[in-house]
């Protein structure tokens, strides 16, 4: 009996599997049809979660900033919720510093971006990156280790565009730029190629504005500070510039990324909605 059932129960298999082989080479050449617009909707949807969460979260960043007022350091710490600090910056430890590439200051963090100046097509970037390390932010009184991503840094910068051969050896000869001073200059005379050169830090002693939220130290944590902001935990910006330009800047952000991200959800719907159509008509 155990012998019958099996052999019934195997024949069922092969049968249902030469039909699927069956079907399967059918659809082979559908599927070929629709899969690059499948892909092509798969990136459209990326682009527009992409954009739509940092659009939402550009707009929270400015609210964050409009919609606190500053107040003192041990006042913040007691609210838990988002404030807004002001205070020096000094290392979370003795040699815990950048120098930066291009300015050749004592920092906890700096931007910095290099840019070829293209007649008639405005600038080209040739290199950019932005570094940042722990830091406390203190009123003398009370500290704040504060733990950014370079998402959360607004630095004031500064712009510089040298027009001699010297001064682009000069600005751009550090090791860790990706950039090639001789490309920019010429082996006769002094015929230079135009760049612009921008880098923003946050200074040692520097005085700066946080908005986030202050939370217990962690237990890991290796500081003597009374409280902690960190990016994952809310809303981090920090800023060494005017606080109504970063709202500004956050603002248009976030209007752009989301406008963005509307205008790919619609390409995603235009071009997924006849292939998931076609799919189901084929399965079915």
């Amino acid at each position: 009996m155990s012998i019958w059932l099996g052999t019934e129960v195997w024949n069922m298999f092969v049968g249902r599997f030469l039909v699927f082989i069956s079907l399967f080479g059918e659809a082979v050449p559908t599927v070929d049809r629709f899969l690059p617009k499948l892909l092509a909707g798969t990136v459209a949807a990326w682009a527009a979660l992409y954009a739509t969460t940092s659009g939402v979260k550009a707009i929270k960043d400015w609210w964050g900033i409009v919609a606190t007022d500053s107040m003192p350091i041990d006042e913040a710490i007691g609210t838990r919720e988002l404030v807004q600090i002001q205070g020096r910056v000094r290392p979370a430890q003795p040699d815990d510093t950048f120098v930066s590439p291009i300015l050749g200051e004592e920092c906890v963090a700096y931007e910095y971006d290099i840019r070829k100046v293209v007649q008639d097509s405005g600038r080209r970037r040739i290199d950019s990156t932005t570094k940042c390390k722990s830091f406390i932010i203190s009123d003398g009184v009370t500290d704040i280790l504060v733990d950014p991503d370079k998402e959360s840094l607004s630095l004031n910068t500064t712009t510089k565009t040298p027009s001699t051969k010297k001064a682009i050896e000069e600005k751009i000869a550090d090791e860790r730029l990706e950039v090639e001073p001789s490309v920019y200059t010429s082996v006769l005379g002094d015929i230079t190629k135009p760049i612009e050169v921008s880098e923003g830090t946050i200074g040692v002693g520097e005085k700066i504005t946080v908005v986030g939220k202050a939370t217990p130290v962690p237990a890991e944590a290796v500081t003597d500070a009374d409280a902690v902001m960190m990016s994952e935990e809310a809303h981090l910006t920090v800023m060494n510039d005017d606080s109504g330009s970063t709202a500004l800047r956050k603002a248009g952000r976030g209007a752009f990324l989301l406008i963005f991200g509307l205008i790919f959800g619609f390409f995603t719907i235009l071009i997924l909605t006849p292939v998931v159509l076609e799919i189901v008509e084929l399965l079915g």
